[in-house]
Parts: structure tokens; C-alpha cells; sequence
């Protein structure tokens, strides 16, 4: 009957959903303790870069709602971990094409692989947040 009002509430609920997602995911990270008997030896064969938990929360909204194929079926962490992988690589020295190659198979998802410009995307994202 009121199309514009039910839309509205469709945003509003969409957008609680996501800063309440990102509140969460924050929390659990702050949360972690980085234990390095288990945690060190659990990150060191993908990465040794841990980015901040309220930058990887900015990471993981911004990445499901720019690529949302790219996030079906992943957890907040696995995305999180997208972001860890290429911080790694840009504090390492790595060249941008290294590093673009890096975040596409650390962003594949499947068969569902990113494209060039997608993967350039999240290197600039990447940049802003190490």
C-alpha cells in the first residue's frame, strides 16, 4: 500500500543488521587474547599481520556490500582474513601486482574468483587500513 514506507523500513532494518554485525564482530575480536603459544602457530602459515578489530569490522561490512558473491558462506573472520593476507604482503614490501595476486586467492570463494579491478579494489581498501 505504501511502497516508499516499506522500503524505508527495509534500510533501516538492513542498516541496524549491519552496524549490529559490526559491533558484535568487534566485541568478540577485542576480546581474543592474542595467546601466542596457539594463535602464533595458527596464523603464521597464512599470515603474520593482525589488523586492528574495529578497521577489519570497517573491512568485513564494506566487503560483503561491495562483493557480495565473494562473501557468500563466509564467516566475518574468513573475510577479516582477506584483509590480514594483504596487510601482510603491503608491510612486507610486496609489489601491488604481488599483493593483487595474493588477495585473489585469498578472495576466491569457490568457483567464484574476483576479477582484476575487483582485487585492485580491495588492495586500495587494504592500503587504507594496515
Amino acid at each position: 500500500m505504501f511502497p516508499g514506507r516499506l522500503a524505508s523500513r527495509s534500510v533501516s532494518r538492513t542498516t541496524a543488521a549491519i552496524a549490529a554485525s559490526v559491533t558484535v564482530f568487534a566485541l568478540l575480536l577485542a576480546g581474543c587474547s592474542d595467546d601466542s603459544s596457539s594463535s602464533a602457530a595458527a596464523t603464521t602459515a597464512v599470515s603474520t599481520y593482525q589488523v586492528d578489530a574495529s578497521k577489519a569490522g570497517m573491512f568485513v561490512v564494506s566487503y560483503r556490500n561491495a562483493f557480495p558473491k565473494l562473501a557468500e558462506g563466509r564467516d566475518d573472520a574468513a573475510v577479516a582474513a582477506v584483509l590480514n593476507r594483504s596487510c601482510s604482503d603491503i608491510e612486507a614490501g610486496k609489489s601491488e601486482a604481488d599483493t593483487v595476486a595474493t588477495i585473489i586467492e585469498a578472495a576466491s570463494n569457490g568457483d567464484t574468483a574476483p576479477t582484476n579491478e575487483e582485487a585492485i579494489a580491495v588492495y586500495q581498501m587494504s592500503k587504507l587500513m594496515c
